[in-house]
């Protein structure tokens, strides 16, 4: 747990924190795409270990305001890229040993995470599975998982739909209602889980059940 939450933490700096409307997203994200002066074309990058070479360095970005405004003087905002997102989320979560396999949708404000687990404690793989998908995604996405196998194919449907689909907002959410009633949500408490006996406490509870 001590590694997922490290690595976790390491990748959580390199993200926005910053909360944005399923319109503005998408302007943004169209906006970013096509700016030269941005690195990484705007976006926030999660690297896997193997893919940068500069991975244990420090990272410092300095501009002149006038290199970060578009032609209308507004400044091009970066934005969060999801499809890298959910593929770090994805492999955060197996890095749980008993998790086989493990699937992400990221929306603008959803993370959907279903997976695969050989135990028989659901409500504590629950939490591990919670907390390492917790750990890399920014602080404003709620985060619903799954152990039902039913449900990759559910969280699947949505992959190339978008913040602008007609209606998305409500079919994401009768999707999150059947994963709040099927599945274990983990127990995780932002407000009591810095607490490190609170939380020893908690994972002895769920590991005796």
């Amino acid at each position: 747990m001590k590694k997922s939450l490290l690595v976790g933490g390491l990748a959580t700096m390199m993200l926005a924190t910053g909360c944005q409307m399923p319109e503005q997203g998408q302007t943004l994200q169209r906006t970013a795409n096509h700016d030269s002066h941005q690195p990484n074309g705007g976006h926030y990058p999660i690297n896997q270990l193997n893919e940068s070479d500069d991975y244990n360095h420090f990272g410092y970005t300095r501009y002149e305001r006038d290199l970060v405004m578009d032609n209308d003087r507004q400044p091009v905002v970066p934005v969060i890229d999801r499809g890298r997102l959910s593929d770090a989320v994805t492999r955060m979560v197996l890095t749980n040993d008993v998790v086989n396999e493990a699937g992400a949708l990221v929306t603008d404000k959803y993370v959907l995470v279903a997976y695969d687990a050989q135990a028989d404690n659901r409500e504590y793989v629950a939490d591990q599975v919670k907390r390492s998908a917790l750990s890399i995604v920014p602080r404003y996405y709620e985060v619903y998982i799954s152990d039902n196998h039913d449900h990759f194919d559910e969280i699947e449907r949505f992959q190339h739909l978008t913040s602008a689909t007609s209606d998305i907002e409500e079919t994401l959410e009768q999707t999150i209602d059947e994963m709040k009633l099927q599945s274990p949500q983990g127990q995780y408490n932002e407000e009591t889980d810095d607490n490190i006996n609170i939380m020893q406490s908690k994972q002895r509870r769920l590991m005796d059940r």
